[in-house]
């Protein structure tokens, strides 16, 4: 195989990895979230038992990533496509981090009765982030910078959701230690959603790098 073909290939492989990794990470999110609707407590534990195999694909993605540019020299197109593979797999184990968080602060009010109460507009803004992820990715596979600079305006609306949510949230009288408990853990989850659509589109401005050679600021 020419020297040219094989890297071509290896990249090619970089990119399904991270596309792995996208999926992974985007099947936390949706389980945590399942997990608030079923207020059900495994659901929490295997998303935080299973990051392990998400920081390991990190890893390697990594691993793989750095020997193609020691060993590759790749030209200057060819190191922005190692570059943004290495910034978005970094962002998605973020992504990753930040559900394991969910599930945390979600286990602290597992059982909650007023959980439900609550917990209709959580699951509003989580739903739209979590089609927001799945859009950069697509994007990143298909290197279209129209839709990850859409991306922008759906993050716009997350972060309305996440005042709004964060301001009803206050207003609630809190007279036990219980109500107290539940406010705060639901806004650390709300803030915890917000920064995964502000990973997405950390990885919307990736792929405009990746394609254009330029860095835009989409928040």
């Amino acid at each position: 195989m020419p020297m040219r073909e094989g890297f071509l290939t290896k990249l090619s492989e970089l990119k399904e990895e991270i596309m792995l990794l996208g999926s992974m990470v985007e099947k936390s999110f949706v389980n945590v979230v399942t997990g608030i609707e079923k207020n059900n407590q495994l659901i929490f534990d295997d998303v935080i038992e299973n990051d392990h195999h998400v920081n390991s694909l990190e890893l390697d993605i990594n691993e793989k990533a750095t020997l193609l540019i020691a060993k590759q020299q790749p030209v200057a197109s060819d190191l922005r496509k190692i570059i943004v593979a290495l910034k978005i797999s970094s962002d998605l184990e973020r992504v990753g981090d930040l559900a394991v968080d969910m599930a945390k602060a979600a286990n602290r009010i597992n059982g909650s009765k007023q959980l439900e109460t609550y917990h209709s507009d959580l699951i509003m803004m989580a739903n739209k982030t979590q089609k927001m992820l799945r859009d950069v990715l697509r994007a990143y596979q298909s290197e279209n910078v129209i839709d990850a600079q859409y991306i922008a305006n759906v993050d716009d609306e997350i972060d309305e959701a996440y005042g709004a949510f964060v301001q009803s949230i206050f207003k609630i009288k809190s007279k036990d230690e219980e109500t107290t408990e539940l406010i705060t853990q639901l806004v650390f989850i709300a803030r915890y959603i917000e920064r995964i659509a502000d990973y997405s589109t950390n990885i919307a401005e990736w792929i405009i790098y990746e394609v254009n050679g330029e860095r835009f600021d989409l928040n």
